[in-house]
């Protein structure tokens, strides 16, 4: 029976997140890069030419490490030599999560194998370490299961921050009523966030990649452009939307211009998409925590239909109900209910176009946001974004355990 019970060894070449793949999402503007950078990480290569996405896609990987990506990041053996490498590169920012686990361990007596005739060294929910075989003279890692998702480019008036369910139909007369007379307008109806329906941008969601190029737009704006700006504010600074001093010394907004089409700058979007992911966030934690307390309905659920079509016929109109506000998410990266961590990447980090003061405020941002960044270029090795994303994830999944403990 023992026998029976006894959980699977794990192999080298065998992922152990097999059942529970990485699922990270890339967000950014037109001529960004991120799609590019989807098609080189999955496939090793990538197309100069633009081809801009016009629909949701999830691509599902088996990520293998690099020798250069196990010594630099994903070794957990190694916090000295990883802190070390990571505070002298000029193109990374680590995150908060990532730089107290290093500093933490780094403090720490390196732990001995448990059992000298294996050749694991550690393991986690998303891979494992092995001894070097006799043939090779780094560590080996077991393949990640990876599904990176490419969205289209983000545009603030189409987007939709949260969706309580996600339909792939049409909605026919008695819903849309008098809409249905009018043509159909294009709309965006993939959604920062769901919380139910065959949606890939779900709450299972691990992490978000925020994209933006370090090349400057060359085309000045056009004339309706700028007549049509929309400034939205919520702080007494009265000063124009301009490059990274849009928001406070905290991270949060302070002044964005809001421009009616999509092409501002990748960089000037970063904010907007922080902003429209914090609210989803918020609405989607305020609907989990209401369907926990029995505050929330399934609007799928039969009973709850003939309940309320009865209950319609039989009570009189009522006022209106009001809004409830949302619930804060916990900002605290421990709490298993926090939001999953953001890295900003920047692209084109060596084209001869290439702005240092948007590297610059790129990392500046990360710092006010409290999330990693990384820079780099499509024609260098990339795979430092991802490792460094799921080394994140693996050391949130550290903290959240010991909080789940505690409490």
């Amino acid at each position: 029976m023992k026998a029976l019970l006894k959980k699977p060894s794990l192999q080298p070449n065998q992922p152990v997140n097999d059942k529970d793949p990485v699922r990270l999402a890339f967000l950014g503007g037109p001529k960004c890069g991120k799609s590019a950078l989807i098609s080189k990480l999955t496939s090793g290569n990538f197309s100069d030419t633009y081809y801009p996405s016009r629909s949701t896609l999830p691509i599902l990987f088996e990520y293998t490490p690099s020798p250069k990506q196990i010594e630099n990041v994903l070794d957990p053996t190694a916090p000295n030599r990883t802190l070390d490498r990571a505070t002298r590169a000029d193109n990374v920012v680590l995150s908060p999560v990532i730089y107290k686990a290093l500093v933490k361990d780094y403090s720490k007596t390196p732990a001995s194998v448990s059992d000298p005739d294996s050749d694991l060294i550690s393991s986690n929910e998303i891979y494992a370490t092995f001894k070097p075989s006799s043939n090779q003279g780094h560590k080996n890692v077991t393949p990640i299961l990876t599904e990176l998702i490419d969205t289209p480019s983000f545009n603030p008036n189409q987007i939709v921050p949260f969706l309580e369910a996600s339909l792939y139909i049409k909605l026919d007369r008695d819903v849309l009523h008098n809409l249905a007379d009018e043509p159909r307008r294009p709309v965006n109806t993939n959604p920062l966030l769901v919380a139910s329906g065959a949606g890939e941008m779900n709450g299972d969601v691990d992490g978000y990649f925020f994209v933006y190029t370090a090349v400057p737009s060359l085309d000045p704006p056009g004339y309706e452009e700028s007549m049509q700006q929309e400034v939205v504010r919520d702080g007494p600074d009265i000063s124009p939307y301009s490059s990274s001093e849009s928001y406070n010394e905290n991270g949060t907004l302070k002044s964005v211009t809001m421009h009616r089409n999509s092409q501002a700058k990748s960089f000037n979007l970063l904010p907007i998409m922080k902003e429209a992911l914090d609210e989803a966030w918020r609405e989607y934690y305020t609907y989990k925590t209401r369907w926990y307390h029995g505050e929330e309905g399934d609007v799928f659920s039969l009973k709850s239909a003939l309940k309320n079509m009865l209950s319609e016929k039989s009570e009189a109109p009522t006022a209106p109900v009001p809004k409830l506000k949302l619930l804060e998410t916990p900002v605290d990266p421990a709490d298993p209910a926090s939001p999953p961590p953001i890295w900003i990447v920047c692209t084109h980090k060596n084209s001869p176009l290439a702005s240092p003061k948007l590297i610059a405020d790129g990392k500046r941002l990360a710092k006010l946001w409290k999330c990693g960044f990384v820079a780099l270029d499509l024609t260098d090795d990339i795979e430092d974004s991802l490792a460094w994303m799921i080394r994140d994830l693996v050391e949130r999944k550290k903290i959240q355990k010991n909080k789940k403990r505690k409490y």
